[in-house]
């Protein structure tokens, strides 16, 4: 996805706004591959590692990551709401909502990551 380019007449609501929408579509597009990813990591431990406990850590990767995503779809929907903030109370509670979604992202995904590297290490093993 291209970033968007800003103009001196944006106002520093739509410059905030555009910055959210990307960092969520970004975020969605890396949690849908982890999807893709996950599901292939899940046949690998099911069918060339004979991994059962393994299998079922990746599933319930695939699980978290579905909920993840049905969150961000939500909040995407209520990223709408912060135009009609009039004031710095308002502005704060969607700053810190979209500082919250970030830390779960980044959370998931690290989590994620230890799991993906059990798969590697016992391939290589």
């Amino acid at each position: 996805m291209e970033p968007k380019s800003f103009f001196a007449h944006d106002t520093d609501e739509q410059i905030i706004h555009t910055k959210r929408l990307q960092d969520l579509n970004t975020w969605i597009a890396h949690l849908n591959y982890v999807s893709t990813e996950c599901d292939m990591l899940v046949k690998i431990a099911s069918s060339k590692l004979n991994d059962k406990d393994l299998k079922e850590e990746l599933l319930a990767e695939v699980e978290l990551n579905s909920a993840l995503l049905n969150e961000f779809f939500n909040y995407k929907g209520s990223i709408e709401r912060f135009k009609e903030c009039n004031d710095l109370e308002c502005d704060l509670f969607y700053i810190n909502q979209h500082d919250d979604v970030y830390t779960k992202y980044v959370k998931h995904i690290n989590d994620y990551r230890l799991v993906k590297d059990k798969v590697y290490l016992k391939i290589l093993d």
